[in-house]
């Protein structure tokens, strides 16, 4: 399906370097070679999104004969190799643990008495109780406050480390001034940018992207970390001569030029999405930041 092609297109963009496949309701299948196929097709679809597909465990099996418990052999058993495959083939990440604290926001709500809590998971660096902070993006100067409490997984703790999915407490923050898509980060750790180079790849239709291209001053929205925001994208300088007219098709790879409508906190190497009218249409890399 597509949306297959998406996944593996977004997994692989978004760093996962392995993945495990359960092909589920093989109860409703009568033709085992039929399976073999399957199992095949989605060998070789590994192997072209850069996945390892000769040796990816692929288990076949069906859900409901082990919520139901029947037929052992394609039900729980099928299940219990499903887990021990992901325990043996899917690696330890790496936490950054050396480098300066960073979490992006996703959710924000209040607690009565004691004031705004940010949550989200932080994806480098530890975090120590009573540190300063600042939320950085979505506006023009960075927000500055002091963590008063961390909760990980509903209990209080002193700190918070990478990988953990954490809860904020901000001293003297209102609700209403944090943001989804915000980062927290150190103080003067990172900043907020409006303009950027980008290397972009365009989805084809098979991949659940646009059927058609698209001209200069494309208006899409863009998905970065928790991000989402309204950006625009024209050729870079000096290509608008010989480009102006040209259109950019699905399977293309291209350098565009890409201004933000509010400012993110975004690096140089990092990864984003381009998404419109709910499907993703192209996926790319921070090259240079130009604001």
């Amino acid at each position: 399906m597509p949306q297959t092609r998406e996944h593996l297109l977004l997994a692989r963009q978004v760093g996962v370097k392995r993945i495990v496949v359960f092909v589920n309701k093989v109860d409703a299948v009568e033709d085992k070679e039929m399976l073999e196929l399957v199992e095949m097709e989605m060998r070789e679809l590994l192997s072209t999104y850069g996945f390892e597909g000769d040796d990816t465990p692929i288990i076949l099996g069906s859900a409901l004969c082990a919520i139901e418990g029947r037929q052992p052999d394609i039900g729980v058993e099928k299940i219990d190799e499903l887990l021990e495959a992901v325990d043996t083939w899917i690696p330890q990440p790496e936490r950054q643990m050396d480098k300066p604290f960073l979490m992006s926001v996703e959710d924000v709500f209040s607690i009565p008495g004691r004031g705004t809590v940010a949550s989200g998971r932080v994806e480098r660096g530890v975090l120590k109780k009573d540190s300063e902070v600042e939320l950085v993006g979505k506006n023009k100067a960075p927000i500055k406050t002091k963590v008063t409490d961390i909760e990980t997984f509903k209990k209080s703790c002193d700190e918070s480390r990478a990988g953990d999915n954490s809860g904020l407490l901000l001293r003297g923050v209102k609700r209403e001034d944090v943001i989804r898509g915000m980062i927290i980060s150190l103080p003067g750790k990172c900043k907020a940018h409006t303009k950027f180079l980008t290397s972009m790849y365009v989805l084809t239709k098979e991949e659940g992207g646009r059927h058609t291209g698209f001209h200069n001053n494309y208006k899409p929205q863009l998905y970065i970390r928790t991000a989402d925001e309204a950006a625009h994208l024209t050729w870079p300088e000096g290509s608008e001569g010989e480009k102006e007219d040209s259109m950019v098709m699905p399977g293309d790879n291209v350098e565009m030029t890409c201004a933000l409508h509010k400012p993110l906190a975004i690096e140089q190497g990092q990864r984003f999405n381009i998404r419109e009218g709910g499907r993703t249409v192209a996926t790319g890399l921070i090259t240079r930041i130009l604001e």
